[in-house]
């Protein structure tokens, strides 16, 4: 049977329905008010270009199309600028927009403005990643006609798509034809009180560029220099019984420095004319194998919640398609899905995306560490902006890897983001056994990052502990401040990844570390120096509370009355200035029970829950990337309660627009982050040294779970019932791994089940 999510309670919304086995949602409706969110849920990607899901005949809304490579550079305007501060900014505009299509009856233009839609509806097949797409419209004339739309983007990275549309009149007996056409591209979002969207493009966007037709446009971006080339190749299917079908192909070009208009021309038909020669149907099922190997190794299946199953699907399909593949492109927090925070990569990528993608499309995660690898210069010049004589320091929020954040205190204070990268190499490492990536870039990436921390911090003279002040953590209503649990925790972990992975590069490949070495001139001794500070980090601990403290401050302010905070009031960013926030005992989001999460190794259940208790309490959540920590960590210390409410929240976050900004486009950490709440909180997912580690919990209302993952070259597969849990090695070498603490090791082929 099928499930209906619905929408946020007060909101007329379309409701989301479920079928097919938790494989299909389905949008009704045509609510204008939602049309944003509905373009953004539906929309399609590959890591290369993202097509929301707009309607065709409509124009594409405030701008369908968005390239990973396309982007604009502008000017950051201070009133007053100090040394260091970012100058430039990089922002993801949307592109030539290729999703019109004009429809005549009678050689007549029907005009949709005037034209009423009186029921949508959208569906997407996770299985095939088709989207489809049926309207029926009500004429300003009384006449109705239906259009039904197919649309397919290329999992294999190709910058164009494919659609299929079909016109028919319902009520009346007319000609009706089709006509797809390309135009120049939409002004991208302005800026707004919202700093989750928007920027000061001043004069720069996109100009025209060289030759210009009906099914060509060549723009250029006067600040990046970059050039964008879009065309058309349409395959008419003919007219029957007074309907039009026509196959349209769409083909991008990139290319950055620009000065050939022609050479983009050409580039971008031959994409589109490549698309054709496949054909719409051949693409369709290029598709569905592509999508079907990727399922075989991230199984999802709940018994008992067919809503949460097509949730979570959902967001791991969207995290999958928006991603990267070309080592020279990442995931951005809002993927290729919508404008929001100007299509930036965060510390989100690694600490959240990308450990995700690591056991179910790990060549997906190597591309998104080689964009690191690829920006590690940017990195080190972004330190010396900072008066680090050594290290790298990959900046707070960007595109091409210069620092693109105006507000240092939320911005480039944040230097936990080497920690997310350093993480997200151990666990890449650890998952995949890719010992040639360390060698080519890991070990490089890890040896400038780790030489920051100990350019950033001191040795206490009266206690020898390893000091970081004046740091921002993932709470960013506290800001610079000294010792954030958080920041240190995960740069402890960094410091030793550091020295482990020196010394296996330096065994495995010591001519290639030989030559690593002479570039960066690494010295020996940096692997005592991070010993050292490694075994001496401060880890503040308040003995009166018993609880690990965020910072050297935090628990010392005055706590802030979220209770009593009215509903309109939140988020506080957006109704606070910052430095109330920072005088307060109160969390953005997750930081010290993120630090639990990742780094929890060693720390006892009863202190985790002493913790999470008090953090619960001072936390608002104004951050989607909160509440799977939460839940994670709730899972483990026994708060069954919370842990299912947060991982309801981080599930739906985009389902239901729980924080009323999904027509920015998704929020793919989040995303990523309901996973974990799946996984990693249910399922009791964690690193035990170097191997994994189960301790699966059922929830009340659900009968059974089972997810999937790959791991070291094997497909494991874990099923959990009232029963008990089964564990199953589907295929690949024998695998090692911890059940409740417990080693073991399954043979290809082979399963163990353990009773509740």
């Amino acid at each position: 049977m099928d499930s209906k999510v619905e929408r946020p309670a007060g909101e007329s919304g379309s409701p989301v329905q479920v079928g097919d086995g938790g494989w299909v949602l389905t949008s009704f409706g045509s609510n204008p008010d939602h049309e944003s969110w509905a373009e953004t849920i539906f929309a399609l990607a590959n890591g290369a270009i993202g097509v929301r899901g707009a309607i065709d005949e409509c124009g594409g809304g405030d701008g369908s199309t968005f390239l990973a490579a396309a982007y604009e550079v502008s000017p950051i305007a201070y009133h007053e600028r100090f040394r260091g501060f970012a100058e430039t900014t990089d922002t993801r505009v949307p592109v030539a927009e290729a999703m019109l299509v004009r429809i005549a009856i009678d050689g007549a233009l029907v005009d949709f403005a005037r034209a009423m839609a009186e029921r949508t509806c959208r569906r997407i097949d996770l299985r095939s990643g088709v989207l489809t797409r049926e309207t029926r419209w009500l004429l300003a004339d009384g006449r109705r006609i239906d259009v039904a739309a197919e649309r397919v983007v290329p999992l294999d990275g190709t910058t164009g798509y494919a659609r299929r549309i079909r016109a028919a009149p319902v009520d009346f007996t007319a000609l009706v034809t089709l006509a797809p056409h390309v135009a120049p591209a939409p002004r991208a979002a302005g800026q707004a009180d919202d700093p989750r969207l928007g920027v000061n493009l001043h004069a720069h966007g996109f100009m025209p560029f060289g030759e210009q037709a009906p099914d060509l446009v060549v723009e250029k971006l006067r600040g990046s220099g970059i050039a964008v080339g879009a065309a058309q190749v349409t395959r008419d299917a003919g007219n029957a019984d007074g309907a039009a079908l026509v196959d349209i192909f769409t083909g991008y070009a990139v290319q950055p420095d620009a000065d050939d208009a022609g050479a983009i021309a050409t580039a971008a038909r031959s994409t589109a004319a490549a698309l054709a020669a496949t054909g719409f149907d051949s693409l369709v099922a290029r598709q569905h194998a592509l999508l079907d190997a990727f399922w075989r190794n991230a199984v999802i299946e709940i018994d008992g919640d067919d809503a949460a199953m097509a949730a979570l699907r959902l967001n791991l399909f969207h995290l999958f398609q928006s991603a990267g593949r070309d080592g020279h492109s990442s995931a951005a927090a809002k993927g290729l899905t919508g404008q929001g925070y100007e299509g930036h990569y965060f510390w989100d990528t690694e600490a959240f995306m990308l450990p995700v993608l690591a056991v179910t499309a790990p060549e997906i995660a190597r591309a998104m560490l080689a964009y690191r690898y690829e920006t590690l210069d940017a990195a080190i010049a972004n330190a010396r902006a900072l008066n680090h004589d050594r290290g790298a320091l990959y900046a707070w929020r960007t595109i091409a890897g210069r620092e693109c954040s105006a507000h240092y205190p939320s911005g480039s204070a944040e230097y936990h983001i080497n920690a997310a990268v350093a993480y997200a190499i151990g666990f890449y490492d650890k998952a995949t056994g890719d010992t040639g990536f360390l060698v080519e870039m890991g070990a490089e990436m890890l040896v400038q990052t780790a030489r920051l921390w100990i350019d950033l911090g001191t040795h206490e003279a009266r206690t020898g502990e390893f000091c970081i002040r004046g740091v921002t953590g993932p709470d960013e209503y506290t800001a610079l401040i000294d010792n954030n649990w958080y920041t240190n925790r995960m740069a402890q972990a960094h410091l030793r990844l550091a020295v482990e992975v020196v010394a296996r590069v330096a065994e495995a490949a010591p001519e290639s570390w030989s030559a690593t070495v002479a570039r960066i001139g690494f010295d020996p001794a940096e692997s005592i120096a991070w010993t050292k500070a490694a075994d001496a980090m401060r880890l503040p601990y308040d003995e009166d509370l018993q609880i690990d403290a965020q910072d050297d401050s935090f628990l010392k302010k005055p706590r802030w009355d979220l209770a009593g905070t009215p509903a309109d009031r939140f988020p506080l960013l957006l109704h606070y200035h910052p430095m109330t926030l920072y005088r307060h005992q109160v969390a953005k989001q997750a930081d010290l029970v993120l630090g639990l999460v990742l780094g929890g190794d060693g720390i006892d259940v009863e202190r985790k829950r002493r913790a999470y208790d008090h953090y619960d309490s001072v936390t608002a959540h104004d951050s989607t990337l909160s509440a799977c920590s939460f839940s994670v960590l709730a899972s483990e210390v026994g708060r069954s309660a919370d842990a299912w409410r947060h991982f309801r929240s981080t599930s739906f976050v985009d389902i239901e627009d729980l924080h009323h900004n999904t027509d920015h486009g998704v929020h793919m950490a989040a995303m990523a982050g309901s996973w974990m709440a799946y996984v990693w909180g249910f399922g009791g997912f964690r690193l035990r040294g170097p191997l994994p580690g189960f301790a699966p919990v059922l929830p009340e209302a659900w009968h059974g779970y089972g997810f999937g993952m790959l791991w070291r070259g094997s497909r494991l597969r874990v099923d959990v019932d009232a029963a008990g849990v089964t564990y199953r090695n589907l295929d690949g070498p024998p695998l090692a791994f911890a059940h409740r603490d417990a080693p073991l090791v399954l043979a290809p082929g082979e399963s163990r089940h353990f009773a509740a």
